[in-house]
């Protein structure tokens, strides 16, 4: 069966919890009209792999349009998957195009970082995640001032500390 097949693939004698899959979406980011979802597998007792993707619409509150992934891998202080406090370290990658003070930006962004969490139970298949993190982001963007015609290349680069995982989430247990 595809639980005997993980099993052997984790390397591990399995919890009844391992094997969990559960898809989540950010209420925040929907603040923004930036539809969401990621899916989380439980691989032990005390480990879980995130990944998800985001994409705004081209009208939104921040005027401001991201389009990314994100990945983590999350290690849950309590000792069960999915319960209570998580540390994750996690990768994410986005194309923004946003404008702030009449300054245009376009550009891509990658980086590292780490997340802290805590899930809060509402039902036994039903969770909310409350999350924040911090990462070291590389981007390169063409700025310009707004009304200019964009330039041709990037024509900026450098690293930014940026919030990482930020997100207050409705989290559905599939097992």
């Amino acid at each position: 069966t595809a639980y005997e097949i993980l099993s052997g693939l984790v390397g591990s004698e399995m919890c009844i919890r391992d094997g969990l899959i559960a898809g989540r979406t950010n209420a925040l980011l929907w603040g923004n009209l930036t539809p969401n979802f990621s899916l989380e597998l439980v691989t032990s007792n005390r480990t879980s792999v995130m990944a998800g993707a985001f994409y705004s619409l081209d009208q939104n509150p921040l005027d401001c349009s991201i389009k990314g992934a994100e990945a983590q891998v999350r290690y849950w202080v309590s000792g069960r998957a999915m319960v209570q406090s998580f540390i994750g370290l996690g990768i994410q990658g986005m194309r923004y195009d946003a404008t702030f003070s009449d300054t245009h930006h376009f550009g891509d962004a990658v980086g590292t970082g780490m997340v802290y969490g805590y899930v809060l139970p509402l039902g036994k298949r039903f969770n909310i995640e409350f999350s924040a993190g911090i990462s070291l982001m590389w981007y390169r963007e063409k700025r310009y001032e707004k009304g200019l015609p964009a330039p041709g290349d990037y024509n900026t680069t450098g690293h930014k500390v940026m919030p990482m995982g930020l997100g207050i989430s409705c989290t559905y247990i599939f097992k």
